[in-house]
């Protein structure tokens, strides 16, 4: 169907409509262009076509009209010859107009030659080989745009290039004031100033400068950070330099990247401070710990053993609830102690061969829950663990403790096996509790850490975290077996060990 709007088939090939063969598909970009940029201007045929054809046209039109007035005056009459002649003469002035012609269109198209030439030197990238075209024509003209437009893109792709390279310089770390004076360097080496400096602050503060004819021209633009602005890029140019929209949108675009930069380097410089801050704290906090931790054990002692001699001279029930309890606040007293000594790198394990079931039972009579049930499987076959008998004490207390506490007054069981391939002993603590959470079990081991349903007067956090750190020490783990049916928390212990024929 023709579109009468268009004079033409919508459907139909616009190759077709351009002289293509719709087979080989020859001038496709020719035709992509004339829909991009519109219909050309004058005839299709080529420029130097056209010349050529006006050329020739000027030579043979006047020889051949003088030819035909003389035949229609009747001035050669019937003669055969001078008919022969007069067309030989049309002829020959015919050959030679089309060989002046191409010559004269050759020599004429030169110039644009060279400029197409040129276009596509600088769509290839390469911006340094001007074209050179004598005359004050149009052609002349044509040439001098376009090594102006050249050379500026050219100037512009090195102001990019050092934006980029000042970009990549700068960091957060190096401040703000640094940050300022190497952008405003960086303003004047990009963009050939003959000074810049950097304001901070509302740019409406700053006032802006008045273009003086023959006075270095203000240029300025707007430090910008998340669309705030925080500041003003302000410098002068030289008399005699362009200055452009594109050469503003540089600048715009080096005074944006430079206020990200200074917005990064007062964060920055805002966390540093912070973290130095934290980093006094929790040193603070350690000598505290420490302080305190010391200035506790000589009364938890004296309390302890006053106690015991005084439920040994006149027994009762309330002094055994104070010894317990100061044994109790002695071992937490202990864990603070230890994380110190953790963190400071103080606390060295010393070796022992020892078996593992005595020590467990001996802790369990330490914690003295006798309402609670208490089992011991003990798997070992007589395999002995090595390791340091005080630090091995503080990990089965924690973890019977942990046991106790969160066990809901369930029975807690104790397994001891060998893991004979991996030559290690493993001592698993089970309770009959509810349980760890799940979002609880990432950080369980963490200094500090509490369950998310317990309170601050429920422990001090410490317990796993020192017990990990212990057993680690002693070239062992400690893990949390994952959750199964019919059981609480399960917490295992792995330890070095030897065999029975070598202990």
């Amino acid at each position: 169907m023709i579109d009468p709007g268009r004079g033409r088939d919508p459907d139909r090939d616009p190759g077709l409509d351009a002289g293509l063969d719709p087979d080989t598909g020859h001038e496709a970009k020719r035709g992509r262009d004339r829909e991009a940029f519109g219909e050309p201007v004058g005839p299709r045929l080529a420029f130097r076509t056209r010349i050529t054809l006006a050329l020739v046209a000027a030579a043979v039109v006047p020889l051949a009209g003088f030819g035909v007035v003389l035949v229609a005056s009747g001035l050669l009459g019937a003669d055969q010859t001078l008919h022969r002649l007069l067309l030989f003469a049309i002829a020959v002035a015919t050959l030679l107009a089309v060989f002046v012609a191409y010559l004269l269109a050759a020599d004429l198209t030169r110039p644009l030659r060279a400029i197409a030439a040129a276009v596509d030197r600088v769509s290839a990238g390469n911006l340094d080989t001007p074209i050179v075209v004598t005359g004050d024509d149009e052609l002349a003209r044509l040439a001098e745009s376009h090594n102006r437009l050249a050379a500026d893109l050219e100037r512009r792709n090195r102001e990019l290039e050092r934006i980029l390279q000042a970009v990549e310089a700068s960091s957060p770390r190096d401040g703000v004031d640094w940050l300022i004076g190497r952008a405003a360097a960086d303003a004047r080496e990009a963009f050939g100033l003959i000074d810049s400096v950097i304001v901070l602050g509302d740019p409406a503060t700053v006032p802006a400068e008045e273009t003086i004819p023959g006075e270095p021209r203000p240029v300025r633009a707007e430090l910008r950070s998340g669309g705030d602005p925080i500041g003003v890029l302000a410098g002068h140019l030289p008399a005699t330099r362009r200055w452009e929209r594109a050469d503003q949108d540089l600048l715009e675009l080096f005074a944006r990247e430079v206020g990200v930069a200074i917005r990064n380097a007062e964060l920055f410089a805002r966390v540093e401070a912070q973290n130095a801050q934290l980093l006094e704290l929790d040193a603070a906090k350690d000598d505290f710990l420490r302080g305190v931790s010391h200035n506790l054990q000589t009364p938890l002692t004296s309390i302890r053993a006053y106690a015991e001699q005084l439920g040994t001279d006149h027994p009762d029930r309330r002094l055994e609830i104070i010894a317990e309890q100061a044994e109790r606040l002695s071992r937490m007293v202990r864990q603070l102690l230890t994380v110190t000594r953790l963190e400071s790198g103080a606390l060295k394990p010393e070796a022992e061969v020892v078996a593992l079931a005595p020590r467990v039972r001996r802790a369990w009579e330490a914690i003295a829950v006798e309402e609670i049930p208490f089992m011991l499987a003990d798997r070992s076959g007589g395999w002995l663990a090595i390791a340091d008998t005080d630090q091995l004490d503080q990990v089965l207390w924690a973890l019977l403790d942990n046991a106790v506490k969160h066990g809901r007054r369930g029975p807690v069981e104790v397994e001891i096996a060998a893991d004979e391939a991996a030559g290690r002993l493993r001592l698993t603590v089970t309770d009959h509790g509810p349980g760890i959470p799940e979002g609880d079990r990432s950080r369980l081991f963490g200094r500090f850490e509490r369950g998310s349903s317990q309170r601050a007067e429920d422990g001090s956090g410490l317990g796993l975290y020192v017990s990990r750190e212990l057993a680690q020490a002693m070239g062992g783990d400690l893990v949390l077996e994952p959750a199964a049916a019919g059981r609480g928390a399960a917490f295992s212990v792995y330890l070095p060990g030897e065999p029975p024929d070598e202990a």
